[in-house]
């Protein structure tokens, strides 16, 4: 019985320390360095989205690929099928400097940005960090006597806008570009035609 009295007073001491250091230890998350350290203030239930606004949406040109066909010579249509494949990213770009609170700590800003991701993802029904994958089969056609380029271009579409985030007591503009999407246009230009036409 004796033999358990040094174990009983440990666990009281044990447990006195416990419930007075470890909500501080806890509170600094020393996992991060100082200046990463985020204030109370900015946990994630302190963030509040007020509102977003779109600037501009541009298609984005990823590639060019072109086939020409070249029939001045021909007497009959000149058929060619073709199968082309093309891959993107969908991303995310918060512009940091353009924002009112760039003066924010790091920590901060990526906890930024994984709202705004959030908050996209949700609204465009996409996934960051991925990848889009398109195949398409094309029969590109010259009649007797032209010959005609054809050209496939592959588009994305990018988009710019705001956030406008409440931050405990302050508000702050967070712009973002986000690239999504993934399309394809064919394009022809007839370059020429035999003399005799």
């Amino acid at each position: 019985m004796l033999q358990l009295i040094p174990y009983g007073v440990a666990a009281v001491v044990g447990g006195f320390l416990g419930k007075k250091y470890i909500p501080i230890i806890a509170d600094q998350t020393f996992d991060r360095p100082p200046a990463e350290r985020l204030p109370a203030a900015s946990s994630p239930s302190a963030i509040e989205f007020l509102r977003e606004s779109i600037t501009g949406e541009d298609s984005l040109v990823l590639a060019t690929e072109e086939v020409p066909l070249d029939n001045r010579y021909g007497n009959k249509v000149l058929s060619s099928e073709h199968e082309f494949s093309r891959t993107a990213n969908i991303s995310l770009s918060i512009i940091e400097h353009q924002s009112s609170g760039h003066h924010l700590k790091a920590a901060l800003w990526i906890l930024l940005e994984s709202m705004v991701q959030k908050e996209l993802k949700k609204s465009l029904h996409i996934e960051f960090g991925t990848q889009i994958t398109r195949r398409v089969k094309i029969n590109f056609s010259t009649d007797p006597g032209f010959m005609v380029r054809y050209r496939v271009v592959w588009k994305q579409t990018s988009r710019r806008g705001v956030f406008e985030v409440k931050i405990g007591s302050e508000i702050h503009i967070i712009p973002y570009v986000v690239t999504f999407g993934l399309s394809h246009a064919v394009e022809s230009v007839a370059e020429g035609a035999h003399v005799g036409q």
